[in-house]
């Protein structure tokens, strides 16, 4: 009987060190993926942490027949980049947000306004007029904030784009 007894002892040990065995992993697996999730939230933490705000003053507009306007450019225009994305803005004065399209080639409408900058050609598209602040989304070769006063202003911007065409 005491035989019997010993081994039902030991049954139930080996039981509850596995059952217990079970539970820690089980818990120290849990651990892992709170850690792993954490990881994840951090590294996009991180992404959305490289959409710097940016505090710019005006300069004088480059578009010939535009050199008394001020403008503050929150994306610029690269050769032949398109982007597609979104802008928030606050500026120190009103202004139009307008976004630009090169022009590869003489465009066939002539009502189309053209701005001519050095040996470029960029289409204009006006998106907010006269703002001083707010959100706007975009598709251009770049976008700006643009003032037809000479008074030099001030802005703060994030620019949240992406590539849509490259060269």
């Amino acid at each position: 009987m005491n035989t019997r007894i010993n081994c039902v002892k030991k049954v139930l040990t080996y039981g509850l060190f596995i059952a217990v065995l079970t539970g820690l992993s089980f818990a120290i697996n849990q651990i892992g993926f709170v850690e792993n999730g954490n990881m994840v939230s951090a590294q996009q933490q991180t992404q959305q942490e490289e959409i710097q705000q940016v505090n710019q003053t005006s300069v004088a507009h480059n578009a010939i027949g535009h050199e008394s306007h001020q403008v503050i450019i929150f994306q610029d225009s690269s050769d032949g980049v398109k982007y597609s994305g979104t802008v928030t803005f606050n500026l120190s004065q009103p202004a139009d947000v307008i976004s630009f399209e090169e022009v590869t080639k003489d465009p066939t409408n002539a009502t189309k306004k053209i701005w001519e900058v050095g040996d470029k050609k960029f289409v204009p598209n006006t998106l907010l007029k006269n703002v001083t602040n707010g959100s706007v989304t975009f598709n251009g070769s770049g976008i700006l904030a643009h003032s037809t006063l000479g008074d030099i202003y001030t802005g703060s911007f994030t620019v949240n784009d992406t590539i849509t065409s490259n060269p």
